[in-house]
């Protein structure tokens, strides 16, 4: 039997850390549309954290909205990812917050193995840990008042497909994650460029013309220039001004020549 949590709610009610209990729970939630007191369209939200706190929260929150129902806590990602082999809810919810520090470990395993949306909890909402959870693979993040008007908007939108961040970080959120993104694209594209073309960014890096490139590296001019345009291509960038700025930043060594 499902041990329930302030089952004066009937409709939203927190259950014991037990995989199989969760997943008869899940299941019934998600499969029998026919129960009675059962309202249609209801978000089914489950709950991964250390402790009740998080879940016990979201309950006495949303206890006007029959809308919802709160399932949880799942401790770790081991315990989500069985339970989601046999039943999918609408939503996971991550806590952040948590001592061992494995809330965004716990996030990107479950994001890579269920196609289902996540969004994080936690009380430290800085930029850079919003952009750790959206790389993790977040859809958003609780409002930090966890007011019922804001929480069950958030769930509604993080449902229906939408990124849910506050508005103030929003736009300099996704635009930072871009950027990272590019950066991130410029280093792995630093790996495809052959010893040879390392060597012309490294003549480049100390100044060097596409002559004087030539004349150390014992290849005519016009080879130089093909392997400019080469290296220009991998790195998606214009000039080889750009390309040396992207070499520095990644840590490419400048003084590297082959035997």
């Amino acid at each position: 039997m499902l041990e329930q949590v302030r089952t004066r709610f009937p409709c939203q009610t927190v259950h014991e850390t037990s995989v199989p209990a969760l997943r008869e729970q899940l299941i019934f939630s998600l499969r029998d549309a026919d129960v009675p007191g059962r309202v249609m369209d209801t978000i089914t939200i489950l709950v991964v954290a250390e402790s009740m706190g998080l879940a016990q929260d979201l309950l006495i929150a949303l206890r006007r909205h029959s809308t919802f129902d709160v399932l949880g806590p799942l401790s770790d990602e081991a315990a989500v990812i069985e339970l989601l082999a046999e039943a999918r809810p609408d939503l996971v919810v991550v806590d952040l917050d948590r001592a061992d520090g494995r809330g965004l470990q716990i996030l990107a395993a479950i994001r890579d193995e269920a196609n289902v949306p996540a969004m994080v909890a936690t009380r430290d909402t800085y930029a850079g840990n919003v952009e750790l959870a959206l790389v993790a693979g977040a859809c958003g993040v609780l409002p930090v008042d966890r007011q019922p008007a804001s929480l069950a908007s958030s769930f509604r939108r993080a449902v229906a497909g939408e990124l849910v961040l506050p508005v103030d970080d929003l736009s300099a959120s996704v635009g930072r994650l871009r950027e990272a993104r590019t950066r991130r694209g410029r280093h792995a594209a630093l790996a495809t460029l052959t010893q040879r073309e390392r060597e012309v960014i490294a003549g480049f890096a100390r100044g060097v013309s596409i002559s004087g490139i030539a004349v150390e590296l014992g290849i005519s001019r016009s080879t130089v220039q093909t392997h400019v345009k080469n290296i220009l291509r991998k790195l998606g960038v214009h000039s080889t001004i750009e390309a040396v700025g992207v070499a520095w930043r990644a840590g490419l060594s400048v003084d590297t020549r082959s035997a």
